[in-house]
């Protein structure tokens, strides 16, 4: 074999994604011109299930190390955030796909505040359960690496979805916020306020459901002031083109009504296709949802009906009191203009699932700055002495097997036909 081959199935082993005989037979159908060229081998495992396309990009490169982060199989990367990478994993016990968030260790390390948010969502993600809230299925810590196992939620945030597709109709919006609309109705009586909501924490599912994600911002009732963590005067928590005024202003001050803001500016991007107030610095954009009010939706999609614009007003009303004073008289208004009958409910396994996950394992990385794995080492170490031997004989052993299987299926019909003549 050529040296730049045997390297590479040795990095495979290092990896610990494979072991040498998993390895040893799932290289046997590979032709034999192509065993001395690495590229050819990992497109074979590749194309076979037994490796995804990120992780042979990374083995390719040499990296045999964060490709399995305690029990999880990292496949590849779906998403990033501030404060690190969401994959898609498999978790080696039950073989179930999810979605893996892990908190940058170079982020933990520089400000404690990150680690104090993502330990706070470990920590909420396990209190909150909802069909529309992205199910939190674990929590822990591997060799320093802080991680959530969660549902993996195929489909498109809101953001690509209206980028991709353009503004929805009045009454598909108003069902899918009034899904989200009772994610807030159900967290705020647990006394949990997202503080976060935007086109991109919103998730389109393929039976057209909305899921909400990121709880790295929540606010809890009651929790213990900590500014550097929760925000307070002068430290804005939040995403500047959904933030409401008075969030911006102590975004430790904030009720329930603040989400509702948040909605508001989602569903006038939803309708819309841009922000409330778009372009500017985070100085303007402050200032303008402090004083301004956006352009009329009317003027911008002349489908929507005046009544309907009326109910996204009074959402992004600029004084808490002046909206709907709880998610659930917003989710019920939003549920009358929702004319669409009950969709199939979205589960692990089905069409969907499986399309969105293998258009995932099929891409070697969906963005150039999502090539980074967790920096753990594989879970044990694993001696690579000698190589992978792919030779002649292998193909001469089943070849002989072939030849005997033939033979005896002869022999098998000769006996029944000369059973038959002795019976005549």
């Amino acid at each position: 074999m050529a040296q730049a081959a045997e390297n590479f199935l040795r990095t495979v082993l290092k990896s610990g994604l494979l072991d040498r005989d998993q390895l040893q037979t799932a290289l046997r159908g590979v032709p034999k011109a192509g065993r001395g060229d690495p590229l050819q081998l990992a497109d074979h495992l590749v194309k076979h299930g037994k490796l995804s396309a990120f992780q042979a990009k990374k083995l390719l490169q040499g990296v045999y190390h964060g490709l399995i982060l305690d029990h999880f199989q990292v496949l590849a990367p779906i998403g990033r955030g501030g404060m690190g990478t969401v994959y898609l994993a498999q978790d080696t016990r039950t073989h179930q796909k999810l979605a893996l968030k892990v908190l940058s260790p170079k982020r933990a390390r520089q400000e404690d505040k990150y680690l104090a948010r993502f330990q706070r969502e470990m920590t909420l993600s396990q209190r909150v359960s909802h069909p529309n809230l992205a199910r939190s299925l674990e929590v822990g810590v591997y060799q320093g690496v802080y991680f959530i196992a969660m549902e993996y939620i195929p489909g498109k945030s809101l953001f690509r979805l209206v980028s991709d597709e353009g503004p929805l109709a009045v009454p598909r919006a108003a069902r899918l916020f009034a899904e989200v609309a009772s994610v807030l109705e159900y967290a705020h009586g647990q006394g949990v306020i997202h503080r976060d909501l935007k086109p991109s924490n919103i998730m389109i599912t393929p039976n057209d459901h909305a899921k909400v994600l990121d709880l790295g911002l929540a606010l809890r009732e009651g929790e213990p002031e900590d500014e550097e963590v929760v925000g307070g005067p002068g430290l804005v928590v939040g995403s500047f083109d959904y933030i409401a005024p008075e969030q911006a202003e102590n975004s430790s001050r904030v009720d329930g009504r603040a989400d509702v803001y948040a909605l508001g500016c989602s569903l006038y991007f939803a309708l819309t296709k841009q922000a409330p107030f778009p372009g500017g610095d985070k100085r303007d954009k402050l200032k303008r949802h402090r004083k301004e009010e956006p352009v009329p939706l009317a003027r911008l999609n002349p489908a929507v009906p005046e009544k309907f614009a009326l109910v996204v007003k009074t959402m992004m009303a600029k004084h808490p009191e002046e909206r709907y004073s709880t998610a659930t008289a917003l989710r019920e208004e939003l549920e009358r203009w929702s004319d669409q009958p009950a969709r199939p409910v979205d589960a692990a396994g089905d069409t969907g699932f499986r399309a969105a996950v293998a258009a995932v394992e099929t891409e070697a990385t969906g963005s150039d700055s999502l090539v980074d794995v967790p920096n753990v080492a594989p879970p044990k170490e694993i001696a690579v002495l000698e190589p992978i031997v792919l030779d002649e004989s292998e193909e001469k052993n089943d070849l002989w097997w072939i030849v005997l299987g033939l033979i005896g299926f002869w022999v098998v019909i000769l006996l029944g036909l000369g059973l038959v003549l002795l019976l005549r």
